[in-house]
Order: C-alpha cells, then sequence, then structure tokens
C-alpha cells in the first residue's frame, strides 16, 4: 500500500551532496552555531534538511561523469544523463525528499506522487535508458566499473558525506517518532478522525500516517519505470482522489498538519544539540564538496554529453 511517508527519500547508488537551504537562521548549541533554516510548513521544510541527502545533487552528477571519462580509458561507454541547469524536484517532493501533501497534490495525485525530478516525458525516459546502459555495462565489466568508483571518490573526496547522511537519518528517524508522541499532536489526530467520519471509511486509521486505508488502496499505482513528469495525465481513482481531499483538508482544519510540523521541528533541533559540533563540522565539509563537484563539472561535463 502507497502509505503517506513524509520521511520517503531517493538513495542513489553513488555519492549524493547536500542542498543548501535558503533563509537560515543561526542558533548557538552547545558552543557550536548550527544555521537553522526558515520554517516552511508548505515544503515540510526541516532543521536537518541541509544535512540529508538532496533529490537534486550535484556531487552525484560529478562523479557519473568521472566514471564517464574512466571507463572510456577502459573502452567501455558509460552513458550520463544530466539534467539542465535549473531543474527542479517534482512538485510532490521537496529538496530533501520528502513527500509532501496538500488539496492540489491530493487532486492531482490522490495519494500517489509526481516524479522526485521534475523531467519532460522524453527526458525521463532518457534518463531510466542511461540507468539500464550503465547497469548493464556494470555487470559486463564489474571490475572496471568498481575501479572507476574507486578512483572518482579519491577524485571528488566523497567519504564525509555517508557519515552525515547516516547520522541526519538517525536524528530525524528518532524525531519523527518522539513527534508523533507529542500530545498536542495526539489530540489533533482525534480531531482529525472526528473530522474524517464523514469520509465514511470502515477502516479509518488511528493516525493521519496510515493513510489510505485498504478500501482505498487497491495497491497500485504507475509502474516504476513508466517516465512521468508534472502535467502527465495521472490515473487515480475518483474514490481516492475524494478520500484524499477530504484527508489533507480535515488535517488542515483540525490543526493536525501544523502540529506535527512544529513537533517534528521542536524535536529535531532538540536532538541536534548532542550533534552540534559534528554537523557544524559535516555541513563545511559537504559545502567544500559541493564545490568541488560543481568544479570539476564546469569544467568536465562536455565531454560526457
Amino acid at each position: 500500500m502507497r502509505k503517506r511517508s513524509r520521511f520517503a527519500l531517493l538513495v542513489p547508488a553513488a555519492v549524493v551532496a547536500s542542498a543548501a537551504l535558503a533563509g537560515c537562521a543561526t542558533a548557538a548549541v552547545q558552543g557550536a552555531d548550527l544555521d537553522l533554516p526558515a520554517k516552511n510548513q508548505s515544503q515540510w521544510r526541516l532543521p536537518l534538511d541541509q544535512y540529508l541527502l538532496p533529490l537534486i545533487d550535484v556531487e552525484y552528477d560529478a562523479q557519473q561523469v568521472f566514471v564517464h571519462k574512466c571507463m572510456a580509458e577502459a573502452g567501455r561507454e558509460w552513458v550520463v544523463r544530466l539534467d539542465p541547469p535549473g531543474t527542479t524536484t517534482g512538485e510532490s517532493w521537496n529538496a530533501a525528499g520528502r513527500k509532501l501533501f496538500s488539496v492540489e497534490l491530493a487532486e492531482t495525485y490522490g495519494y500517489g506522487n509526481s516524479g522526485q525530478i521534475a523531467r519532460s516525458p522524453e527526458a525521463e525516459q532518457a534518463w531510466l535508458n542511461g540507468e539500464r546502459s550503465r547497469r548493464a555495462v556494470a555487470e559486463q565489466a564489474p571490475e572496471a566499473a568498481e575501479g572507476c568508483f574507486e578512483q572518482s571518490t579519491a577524485v571528488l573526496d566523497d567519504e564525509p558525506s555517508w557519515q552525515v547522511y547516516d547520522l541526519a537519518m538517525e536524528i530525524a528517524g528518532g524525531a519523527s517518532g518522539d513527534a508523533q508522541e507529542f500530545p498536542e499532536v495526539e489530540e489533533a489526530a482525534s480531531r482529525w478522525r472526528e473530522c474524517m467520519a464523514d469520509a465514511g471509511l470502515p477502516d479509518l486509521p488511528a493516525v493521519p500516517e496510515e493513510m489510505p486505508p485498504a478500501s482505498v488502496d487497491d495497491g497500485g499505482g504507475p509502474a516504476i519505470d513508466a517516465p512521468y513528469s508534472v502535467g502527465d495525465e495521472f490515473d487515480v481513482s475518483a474514490e481516492e482522489r475524494r478520500v484524499a481531499v477530504a484527508d489533507t483538508t480535515c488535517q488542515d482544519s483540525s490543526g493536525y498538519a501544523s502540529a506535527l510540523y512544529d513537533a517534528e521541528w521542536e524535536a529535531q533541533a532538540e536532538a541536534m544539540e548532542s550533534h552540534a559540533d559534528d554537523l557544524v563540522r559535516y555541513g563545511a565539509q559537504l559545502e567544500e564538496q559541493r564545490a568541488r563537484a560543481e568544479s570539476y563539472l564546469a569544467e568536465n561535463t562536455p565531454e560526457a554529453r
């Protein structure tokens, strides 16, 4: 079933980097200065987003370009498909890979999603074709591919990325669970259930995070390899659309969405206190890695296209 998880992150097989967030405020925590983003509930922006795996990732692109050049020297074609500058995430996702939910999105997708990256159907198909090609080459020449990825790590110096992503995911996961137990969130969940009574669902769950129930979701949805972009026709049943719109409307009117957002923000900020020194150090390392990747792409991208 397509549970509407707020924390659905895309994890590519190669190294990735953190996306910078605008509108930051500095908070002094245990002797270290942490930059916290400005709140934005519509984008479900949270303090740890700057340390999480981004959907649009310059380090991943730089690594793919490096491997392309390296594999060419080994007599293999490593196809690279890079999104043009200015590419954004799909409308169902924020920069850190969290699923968004609103009346507008529910009317279009029900409990489904847009593509994670806003590509045209043709660009999405080209990206999928490139992915299939790379997998085939990696299976045909595993030693060459592994060697090239190892070299890319040495050149791009990406090791700190995984350390901060693992730490941030651990903190965020714990904070998400803690937020669910905040009294104001539990009280708002009761009001949400009262609001949803008019939807007439025989299996309404206790909390919105468990939506949609089996009576609404048949487990279907578009095939994983199907190209999709914003603006395409999306196959959503009238019943799913009706329930999804009622769900997000009730989350707003009951105060559940705002209560959960504030609780998760507070839980993350508090949990970050004991890791402030590590996060500040990792954040600086990620900025350096991103700059290094951007420089590498500027110098080498034409050869990969």
